[in-house]
């Protein structure tokens, strides 16, 4: 089979970079008989030698005329641009990288030659007006009925047979009782970097050895609820305060710089805060995984899944995460830390104070979870290849 994979979108304010990059590497390892893989991407990709595998980088060209829009119409011309790559290669199967952006534009597509599979970061069944404005809590019933409407109009094109949804097999039943068996359960992956060495992230960010690491990591948003967390710190005893270390590590959104900034500045306690508005390489992730006590996913207004319960996991590190979503069940489901309620500082400082005074009853094992999510599930599941094709998630 002929396949193209595809992400033209890709950016550093996050690790979606390692998704495809990461399938490339490991494609690259393998041999699959009759397998052509086939990577679209706007971004250079680190090759091996491989026959079976070619990269494929748009040119300035198509760019610019992608930048020239937005949204929809954005989408919609990158569509046409896969559809003629597609032909070019007499590709068999296209996979989206990110289905999500192309909904609208699969639906439209009348003249498809070739099947389509994608991963849908962002279903609408489990999302709820949980830490919304009132003006959001009033638009969200509409919201919903257009993410619905595009769905919908997605599933017109018969060609669009497989969309996968990370870690949910729950989300994965439900649409498939309502529109058919086109849903797909994938595991999101936990993957393995070459590192022949980790840096010392005490020594490098100066951090006392007396000091629990408090983990919060990745691209920072309103949805990563640095007030709130910033609160329950100060809310903890002076001697606990002293005995931890927050670091925030992830580029900060422009929309969200002034209030990190204005709630940094006003917190008082004796923790030690850091905060580094930066993306880093995977190498320095591993290392803040690995040497960290304890990982934050305080998330709010966020439901589906996410990668930092995995790397936690990997390193055996517990985590506090948010009382709703699939990470809550998962991290419940696999005992890899405890949940708190997002909107409630007392929740939060209480879990941190636990921690602080019992860390023996934080102790985990995400081993199962980190063997159950690796590279070869995740690639083999979303490509129908090799033994590794689960339909269901692990019971």
């Amino acid at each position: 089979m002929n396949y193209l994979i595809v992400d033209l979108n890709i950016t550093l304010d996050g690790h979606k970079l390692g998704f495809v990059q990461e399938m490339l590497h490991y494609l690259s390892q393998k041999q699959y008989a009759d397998h052509q893989f086939h990577f679209l991407v706007n971004v250079d990709l680190e090759k091996e030698e491989n026959s079976a595998v070619r990269v494929h980088a748009i040119d300035k060209s198509y760019q610019a005329k992608f930048d020239r829009h937005k949204g929809l119409k954005k989408y919609q011309e990158q569509w046409k641009y896969i559809h003629l790559k597609a032909s070019q290669q007499s590709i068999d199967r296209v996979i989206l990288m990110e289905f999500d952006l192309y909904q609208a534009a699969i639906g439209m597509d009348k003249n498809c030659h070739f099947g389509i599979s994608g991963i849908w970061f962002r279903p609408y069944p489990r999302q709820q007006p949980i830490g919304l404005s009132l003006f959001g809590k009033l638009k969200f019933p509409l919201k919903r009925q257009q993410k619905k409407l595009l769905l919908r109009t997605a599933l017109r094109n018969k060609r669009l047979d497989s969309i996968f949804i990370l870690n949910d097999q729950a989300t994965v039943d439900k649409l498939n009782a309502r529109h058919g068996n086109r849903f797909a359960y994938l595991p999101d992956p936990v993957f393995e970097y070459n590192c022949p060495s980790l840096s010392n992230i005490r020594q490098q960010y100066g951090i006392d050895a007396a000091r629990k690491i408090l983990l919060v990591f990745g691209y920072i948003d309103d949805r990563k609820n640095i007030p709130n967390i910033l609160k329950a710190v100060e809310k903890l005893s002076r001697e606990e305060q002293s005995n931890l270390c927050l670091l925030m590590v992830g580029k900060v959104a422009p929309n969200y710089q002034e209030l990190v900034s204005q709630a940094i500045d006003k917190h008082k306690s004796n923790a030690q805060l850091l905060q580094i508005d930066s993306f880093v390489e995977n190498c320095e992730m591993e290392a803040l995984f690995q040497q960290s006590d304890l990982v934050l996913r305080m998330n709010v207004n966020y439901f589906a899944s996410s990668g930092i319960i995995g790397m936690a996991a990997k390193y055996n590190k517990p985590s506090l995460v948010s009382d709703y979503g699939i990470v809550a069940e998962l991290t419940e489901k696999y005992a890899l830390g405890k949940i708190a309620d997002p909107l409630h500082i007392g929740q939060i400082k209480s879990a941190l104070s636990d921690f602080l005074n019992h860390p023996e009853k934080w102790t985990v094992d995400g081993q199962n979870y980190f063997r159950e999510h690796n590279t070869q599930a995740f690639v083999e599941t979303l490509l129908f290849i090799g033994g590794s094709n689960l339909q269901k998630s692990p019971r």
